[in-house]
Parts: structure tokens; sequence; C-alpha cells
């Protein structure tokens, strides 16, 4: 493995190889861009490329520098990510880390830092790395991955050099697809639209039935089924969602009590913060293939060309005779109910008055606050 296996971040990686073989490494990197398009896999590259004995800007990926790291027992390369109940990062981890880059590196060649979704720094954590961070040790470099750069401290940001990992080609998503999943080519092209750039997104509407779930949805707001009645059957499906979630954490977390020992109560309470947490991304989840319909239908509209359609495989089944102003009147309100989710207001109550939006003659009508009665 090289930064030449890396799909479609030639700027990213141009940046990278160019600090590497001129030996002019910032000490504070920041890795940012969306989810899934290979920002962790180029930091661990890049620790290999900076560890390399070939010295040349790259992973020669055969020396025992490359193979320590592949096997994750490089001694010098130290790995941060969130974790516990609440998954972040506490002041502890950023402790422990600091109480190791104070002496030389290990094995003589350069330390790495990798710490994965850093925007999960508690405040506190974020303080501490910053005094480091002010003063860094030498031969020491830290790569902070993120989606989120927004929610670390600006002067964190300040003090690091930003490396930006754009969105993958449709066609690398199904090339990927097919090659690593045994996708068939038919599902994977009407994956990776719908994927927007992202492998994270992709693999999780390969494994995942929540694009039949809203079509599903769809289908019956458009034959006129009464939204109050299909509100109720998408809360169900949402709660088994949220119980086969809630099995999935209580197996993952079970027999690994934090550090310093929690009360009954307080990992109850972390526990169902997490869960409440991944429910509100898979709500998300739920509102982007919506809005990717919707947006989809007045875009066939107004003839912009199946180039620029998400769901490509259901053109037949998009409404071509609508309103744009309607439609427009339906795009805002997904976009509001992502904005009352994001507030942790009831899912029941935000679908319920969305879909009744939805079901709508498309004649440009205003829109309802969440939790106001249908006609009042």
């Amino acid at each position: 493995m090289s930064f030449s296996q890396i799909r479609d971040q030639e700027i990213a990686l141009r940046l990278l190889q160019g600090m590497c073989r001129r030996e002019r490494i910032p000490n504070g990197l920041l890795f940012w861009g969306p989810d899934g398009v290979g920002k962790s896999l180029a930091a661990l590259e890049f620790a290999k490329a900076v560890n390399c004995e070939a010295r040349n800007g790259d992973a020669c990926g055969q020396c025992l520098s490359c193979r320590k790291i592949t096997n994750r027992n490089h001694g010098d390369i130290l790995y941060i990510a969130p974790e516990g109940k609440g998954r972040l990062i506490n002041v502890k981890a950023i402790e422990s880390m600091t109480e190791m880059v104070i002496y030389r590196p290990f094995e003589g060649g350069t330390r790495v830092v990798l710490i994965y979704d850093a925007d999960r720094m508690h405040e506190a954590a974020q303080n501490k790395f910053l005094k480091t961070l002010e003063e860094p040790p030498s031969k020491t470099v830290f790569v902070l991955i993120t989606t989120s750069p927004r929610r670390l401290l600006p002067t964190i940001l300040s003090r690091c050099h930003r490396i930006r990992f754009r969105a993958l080609q449709e066609a690398t998503v199904v090339q990927i697809l097919r090659e690593k999943e045994q996708c068939s080519e038919t599902r994977a092209l009407a994956i990776a639209p719908l994927a927007q750039g992202s492998m994270t997104r992709a693999l999780d509407l390969l494994h995942s039935d929540r694009r039949e779930a809203v079509l599903d949805i769809i289908k019956r707001l458009a034959s006129r089924e009464d939204p109050l009645v299909v509100s109720e059957l998408f809360t169900a499906h949402l709660q088994e969602k949220e119980k086969q979630i809630t099995a999935e954490l209580k197996a993952e977390w079970s027999g690994k009590p934090e550090e310093g020992g929690e009360s009954p109560e307080m990992e109850k309470e972390g526990l169902e913060a997490l869960v409440a947490g991944r429910i509100r991304r898979e709500v998300q989840e739920y509102l982007r293939l919506f809005d990717s319909w919707y947006r989809d239908e007045m875009m066939q509209a107004v003839s912009a060309g199946e180039a620029l359609l998400f769901n490509r495989d259901q053109m037949a089944h998009l409404a071509r005779d609508i309103s744009l102003d309607g439609q427009s009147v339906k795009l805002a309100a997904i976009n509001e109910a992502a904005r009352y989710i994001e507030r942790n207001m009831q899912s029941q109550r935000v679908f319920r008055d969305l879909f009744f939006e939805l079901a709508r003659p498309v004649t440009g009508t205003a829109l309802r606050p969440p939790g106001r009665q249908a006609g009042g």
C-alpha cells in the first residue's frame, strides 16, 4: 500500500508527498473532508512515508518500518480515537499521549500521533492538547482527522496545516463496490449517485434497507394514502431501528467499564446518549434520501438531464408534472425537519408533519411548524 492506492485525492496527496520529499513537515496537520473518502488511510500512509527507509516521499511497504506500521506495532506511531460510553476523546487520553511524546522517538524516526474524529475531543482535552501543539516536541507530527473542523478550537485550527479531502467520483464508488463488495453493476450504479462521494454512505446503503423504506413511504404518499397512517408505519420502522441499534451498542460496550468506574446510573445515561446520537444520525440519513428524491423530481421537471439525478434507477417513477414552487416548499419542509431533528425534537412529530407537507398537492402551500395539526 502507498499513496498511489488512495483514490481521487491527487491534490492532497501531492501536498503530502512534497512535504515528505523536502522533509519540511509541519508539527500539526489537519486532514478534513467528507466521511468515507480516504482521510484515515492517507494518514496511515503518511505515517509510513515519513518513516520509510527509502525516503522517496512515499511508503515502500516493504521495509521494516512500513511493515511495523501496517501491523500497528511501530513504537513511534500513536493512535487516539473516541472511546467510552460517550464516544469522546477525554483529557486522560491526551495526558497519556503528552507523557509519551516528551521523549525522543523510540525507533529514531519521526513520531506521528494520529487523532481520529478529532472533533470528538472534549473541550478540556482540546485545551490540554493545545498546550502541547503550541510547544511541540521535536520530531513529532500531530495529524488530526475530522469531518467537522469547525468543532475544534480556532487556536488549534490556526496551528495546523489543513489538507482537504474531496468526495470520491461516482465511477470510483462503483468500482470499489464491485471489486471489494462483489456488488452487481446494476446495484452499484444505483447506489453510487446517492452516496455523494462517500464510501461510508455507499456501504451503508448497500447493507441496509434504508432506501427501500424511503421509497415505500414516497410511493404511499404519491398514492394519496393518509399521511397520518403513513407516519405511524414509518414510526414503527424507526422504533425497530432503535431497538436494533440499542442492542448492538449494549453488546459492544458490555464488559467494558470506564477507567475509574462509573455508577450504573451514569453508565445508563451514557448509553442512552450514545443511542440517541446514533438514532439522530440514522434519521438524518433518511431525510437525506427524501431530499434527494424531491430534488430529483424538480430537476427532471426542468429537464436537467439524467447525469444530475441521484435516483437514476427510479426515473420512471419520478413525478414530472409538478409545480416548481410547490416542490420548493417540500424541499424546504425536509430541510426544516432536519433542523428539528438536530435540536432533538421528537422524530414522530417531525415526520408526521413532514409527511402532511409532502402529501400536499404541489401548489406552493406555506410551511406549518412541527406539532401543529394538519389543516389547523
